[in-house]
C-alpha cells in the first residue's frame, strides 16, 4: 500500500468536504473511487463490492467485532450491502471515515467509522477492499478489475440527452456511454466504439433498460436515473 496514494485520496475527500465540486447525494461509490482516480467499477456500492476479486477483499464475519473495526487500515474503502444500492465509505485514522450524506445531505464529511445511527448499513457491513491503493502500469486501473473501453470520465448528462434527442449526433459523451454499456455487457460491438464517430447506442440502451429500467414503452430512452446507475 502506498501511503502517498492514501494521503492524496484522503486529502481529496477533505477538500471535497470543504469545497465540493458537485452534490454527492447518493454518490458514495463514485466519491470513493474518484478519491483514488479509479474508473467506475460498479453501478452501485453493492455492485462494486460484488465486482471486486475476493483476493482484494477483507471480509467481516461479525459487525460487532471490535478488533476487526480497529484493524481497518487507513484509506481502505468499506462496503455495506444494505438496501438496493449498499454504501461505500473511506476509512481514515482513529476509527473515523469519510462518507457522503451522513452529516449533511449531498456533502462529504468525516464521521465515526461505524456510522452510528445508520444501523441498517452498519449491520450489513461486509468488509473493505485492500486493492484500492494499488495501480497497474501507473494508469490508475485497479488491479483485478477489467478496465474495458470506458475511460472513467463521467459524461455530462445534458450531452448524453442531446444524443438521445438527435440520434445522428456523435460526441465524446455518447462514445463514453457506448463504452460503459459495452463494458457491462450490453451491445454487440465487434471492436471498441470510436470516439466522435459513435452515435447513440439504441440497441445497447434498450437491452440495459430491459433489465434495469422502469416499465416504459420506449426502452431506447435515456434519463437521469439511468445516468446515475451507470456512472455512480
Amino acid at each position: 500500500m502506498s501511503n502517498r496514494d492514501v494521503d492524496a485520496a484522503l486529502k481529496w475527500l477533505k477538500d471535497q468536504s470543504k469545497n465540493p465540486s458537485q452534490s454527492w447525494h447518493n454518490l458514495c461509490q463514485s466519491s470513493c473511487r474518484q478519491a483514488y482516480k479509479m474508473p467506475a467499477y460498479g453501478s452501485s456500492a453493492k455492485q462494486a463490492w460484488a465486482n471486486v476479486d475476493k483476493k482484494y477483499r477483507t471480509a467481516i464475519t461479525n459487525y460487532k467485532d471490535n478488533e476487526w473495526w480497529a484493524s481497518v487500515p487507513r484509506g481502505a474503502i468499506l462496503y455495506s450491502t444494505a438496501g438496493t444500492y449498499g454504501h461505500a465509505w473511506v476509512a481514515d485514522s482513529d476509527e473515523t471515515a469519510w462518507s457522503v450524506d451522513y452529516k449533511r445531505n449531498g456533502k462529504i464529511d468525516r464521521v465515526p467509522i461505524r456510522i452510528p445511527g445508520w444501523s441498517t448499513y452498519y449491520k450489513a457491513t461486509v468488509g473493505y477492499i485492500t486493492g484500492a491503493q494499488y495501480y497497474a502500469d501507473n494508469k490508475h486501473i485497479f488491479k483485478g478489475l477489467q478496465s474495458g473501453y470506458f475511460d472513467g470520465k463521467i459524461p455530462p448528462l445534458e450531452n448524453v440527452m442531446a444524443a438521445n434527442d438527435d440520434r445522428t449526433l456523435a460526441s465524446a459523451a455518447v462514445w463514453r456511454l457506448a463504452c460503459r454499456l459495452s463494458d457491462l455487457g450490453y451491445g454487440n460491438w465487434k471492436a471498441s466504439p470510436i470516439k466522435y464517430t459513435q452515435v447513440y447506442p439504441v440497441k445497447a440502451v434498450e437491452a440495459y433498460n430491459e433489465k434495469h429500467g422502469p416499465n416504459m414503452e420506449d426502452k431506447s430512452q435515456y434519463g437521469p436515473k439511468m445516468h446515475e446507475r451507470l456512472f455512480a
